[in-house]
């Protein structure tokens, strides 16, 4: 199996070349309008491409409508050419093969093959072999500007998401592995640690509002009337092939086919026609309503919220999350949605709200205190390790130098907690205006749900 990808080259990569140095490129002599610093993108990529410690000499190297020696200054006469030399210099692209026992000339020629198909036709390329990784790998250099026509390298010349058709075709004519249905639908392994971890992510957490809007639906209607009131946005049109949700607060949809087999179309249908049979044991959906009581007794979140100032303000924070202790646990699905993406952070809500607990912090004064304190702390302490780095310099027998690189390494580990304290109290001054915002935005909703609840209920009596 090959894996494919193509990106663009518009700044300097970062490589120390000789080629763009070399004198026989740069000299004066050499009759250009452009100055040694311009296309310094162009020479890094291309000269990254023909890397002599990952090509055996450039043994594995050539070019398709190019001179590969002199591929730079042809990619730029092109350009000059059709008065094109702004903007992208070229594009970078890769494939790689799954197996380890394919030869380098297999490998070359297969990367020649694809390359010839997908580009050969408009455009000059610089096509390598590199020999320096567990699986070999063909590297693709394509000028921006076509030799043909002076036109932009565009649409399916650079959808590298639809070269796996051509890399497959290729491999399975040189009887290379292939994936003939390949899961195209993975979520990142970062993700994937994250949730097997226990930790919840913007997938989890919508899953988990998928699910409760099912089990708690016998129709399609009912359904988008559940997710309408859960904050996700959908389109579960019949004519769509795949059906997506948008968590609020989020502009990129998730197709819900992505969760699972249970999750397609289809499926889904069949899961709320499944709950019509046993519909008496389902409590069904219902939006928050207004309870009219004799007595109302103060909430845990009420006296929360007197407490005031930082500390008061995390405290109810935390409460609405439901992640107090001696609290039960809300339901994430019927979480509002502006505290959705909180619950990934509740490792650092928890840190900032112990400081400022333990450091008996409630107004921002308080705070930037405290921070010029540490601040300060720092400073004395890296004057210090400074003279004992200038001590360890000088003519000082072995127990003083050890005493002093133990001393070092107690400052740095001192030095280490002041700046992790200085990084809660920014982000407490950054997170905690957030905060405000969102319980803000949250109890004017609320307020207008109880008064829309109100009104129907004094209407029937």
């Amino acid at each position: 199996m090959a894996v494919t990808k193509l990106w663009s080259v518009t700044e300097r990569l970062g490589q120390v070349i000789d080629y763009a140095t070399n004198p026989e490129k740069t000299s004066a002599n050499i009759k250009r309008e452009f100055s040694p610093e311009q296309y310094q993108a162009l020479a890094d990529v291309i000269a990254y491409a023909k890397d002599e410690e990952k090509t055996e000499r450039e043994f594995y190297v050539e070019g398709i409508n190019c001179n590969v020696a002199i591929a730079r200054d042809q990619f730029i006469t092109v350009k000059e050419q059709y008065q094109k030399t702004d903007g992208i210099q070229a594009y970078h692209g890769y494939l790689s093969f799954k197996e380890t026992d394919i030869s380098p000339e297999m490998a070359q020629k297969i990367g020649m093959e694809f390359a010839n198909e997908v580009w050969g036709k408009r455009f000059q390329v610089v096509v390598t072999t590199h020999l320096n990784t567990k699986h070999l790998h063909c590297h693709f250099v394509i000028n921006s500007i076509s030799f043909v026509d002076g036109k932009h390298l565009w649409g399916e010349e650079k959808a590298w998401f639809k070269f796996r058709k051509v890399a497959d075709r290729i491999c399975e004519k040189y009887g290379l592995y292939y994936d003939p249905n390949p899961n195209r639908s993975k979520q990142s392994d970062y993700l994937t640690m994250k949730e097997k971890a226990g930790m919840p992510t913007r997938y989890s957490v919508a899953k988990e509002a998928i699910d409760y809007a099912i089990d708690h639906s016998k129709t399609l209607k009912e359904f988008q009337f559940a997710l309408k009131e859960m904050g996700y946005a959908y389109n579960l049109s019949p004519s769509r092939k795949y059906w997506t949700v948008i968590p609020k607060g989020y502009d990129k949809p998730i197709r819900l086919k992505n969760f699972g087999a249970d999750y397609t179309n289809d499926r889904i249908v069949e899961r709320i026609k499944e709950n019509r049979d046993r519909w008496a044991e389902i409590e069904p959906f219902q939006r928050a309503t207004y309870k009219p009581r004799q007595y109302r007794m103060q909430t845990r979140g009420q006296k929360l919220k007197k407490k005031g100032g930082l500390y008061g303000l995390y405290l109810y924070y935390c409460y609405r999350l439901g992640y107090l202790p001696k609290y039960k646990k809300q339901n994430n699905a019927r979480l509002h949605y502006l505290l959705k993406d909180d619950l990934m952070k509740l490792d650092k809500i928890t840190d900032e709200v112990r400081l400022l607990g333990r450091e008996n912090i409630s107004t921002d004064e308080q705070l930037f205190s405290y921070k010029t304190s540490l601040e300060e702390q720092m400073k004395n302490l890296i004057a210090g390790r400074t003279h004992l780095r200038k001590k360890i310099r000088t003519n000082i027998d072995d127990g003083q130098l050890q005493a002093a690189k133990d001393e070092i390494a107690s400052i740095n580990g001192e030095l280490k907690k002041l700046r992790r304290e200085v990084k809660l109290c920014e982000d407490i001054a950054e997170r905690s205006k957030v905060m405000e915002e969102n319980l803000e935005h949250i109890e004017t909703e609320e307020q207008k749900q109880q008064r829309k609840e109100k009104s129907r209920y004094e209407q029937r009596w």
